[in-house]
């Protein structure tokens, strides 16, 4: 572990701590809970958007897909970085309640303790951020096919990939990793969409 490493990690996760924040890094992790409004703005896209929205959600599917079930769990599995929530003892984990469905969980106050060293892995492995990488190769789609969507899909990309420190769930260097491979997988997956349909 590089020492800017744990630097930054505990500057972001304990030292820069405050209650808006412990509210909503949580909320921005908790993509399972975005599931129901994600997938209804997918469908809306792909009614009212026409041609472009639809390629477009190809290519967000193609990126996803590889992102997440390839590249993500083979790096995963391959690298076995433990996550810092794992390694140390003192890191605070944030998250939202366990509740069901788990869209309530946006609406339920957050959880804040300090941990203690577990088994390595127990909650997977660290190297990559799935999360960071999917928002980003999601981002990058989006900001292909639609240019004035590009800053504000960055943003919260990048948000997203705070959040992943904050929460005691990644290493910083874990998420400027992902940040990369997330841009790459979007780029690779439009550049094969365009070779089958140049236009």
């Amino acid at each position: 572990m590089q020492g800017w490493d744990m630097d930054l990690f505990w500057l972001i996760n304990r030292d820069g701590s405050n209650a808006l924040l412990d509210y909503w890094m949580p909320v921005l992790s908790a993509i399972d809970a975005w599931l129901p409004v994600l997938g209804l703005l997918l469908i809306l896209a792909a009614w009212r958007g026409g041609k472009r929205a639809r390629w477009m959600l190809l290519c967000l599917t193609l990126a996803l897909v590889v992102s997440d079930a390839v590249v993500g769990k083979t790096l995963k599995k391959t690298i076995g970085r433990v996550r810092p929530r794992d390694a140390m003892s003192e890191v605070i984990i944030r998250d939202v309640a366990k509740v069901k469905p788990t869209f309530f969980a946006l609406f339920q106050p957050t959880t804040r303790k300090l941990s203690v060293v577990k088994k390595p892995a127990t909650d997977g492995n660290s190297l990559p951020s799935n999360h960071t990488m999917n928002m980003f190769a999601a981002a990058t789609v989006i900001a292909l096919f639609y240019r004035c969507w590009g800053l504000p899909m960055y943003l919260l990309a990048s948000a997203v990939a705070y959040s992943r420190i904050y929460v005691g769930a990644h290493w910083p260097s874990d998420v400027v990793v992902s940040i990369g491979l997330g841009v790459l997988i979007a780029l690779g997956g439009v550049a094969a969409v365009r070779r089958v349909r140049p236009h």
